[in-house]
């Protein structure tokens, strides 16, 4: 399968921000900047990667994504997904544009919020008990 997507010119100047959420709750978000001359923000290509504080403008934008995913009806579970990771690039226009919607991707950026990746845990344990078969005799 391949993705194609229009480049944004912005992606070798702002970068983008990556928004977290585990077990329905946001809990951070970082920068990703390209190194100088490219437009790669990983951070195995030089890009930098450091804590974000999203924006009025920012929380606007990600309540509008949350509303097309649910409204769209692509959520259609009952609960909270365990995680998810929005992409927010500016578009050629200057607008915020969502580059990625991520729900099985690893890279969380746990570096940047070590109690995430603790609260990431609690949410799987917790799935998995509610998950799991009651012992035999109950």
């Amino acid at each position: 399968m391949m993705m194609v997507q229009e480049f944004q010119r912005s992606a070798e100047t702002a970068g983008e921000t990556s928004h977290v959420w585990i077990a329905g709750a946001f809990t951070h978000a970082v920068l990703k900047k390209p190194a100088p001359g490219d437009f790669r923000v990983q951070d195995n290509f030089g890009g930098t990667v450091e804590p974000y504080i999203p924006t009025a403008e920012d929380g606007a934008f990600l309540a509008t994504v949350e509303r097309a995913f649910v409204d769209d009806g692509l959520f259609f579970r009952r609960q909270p997904l365990v995680y998810a990771r929005v992409d927010v690039i500016r578009d050629n226009d200057g607008h915020l544009a969502l580059a990625e919607l991520e729900l099985i991707e690893p890279e969380l950026w746990f570096r940047h919020n070590p109690k995430a990746a603790d609260t990431l845990a609690t949410a799987v344990h917790r799935i998995l008990l509610e998950d799991a078969d009651p012992p035999p005799g109950k």
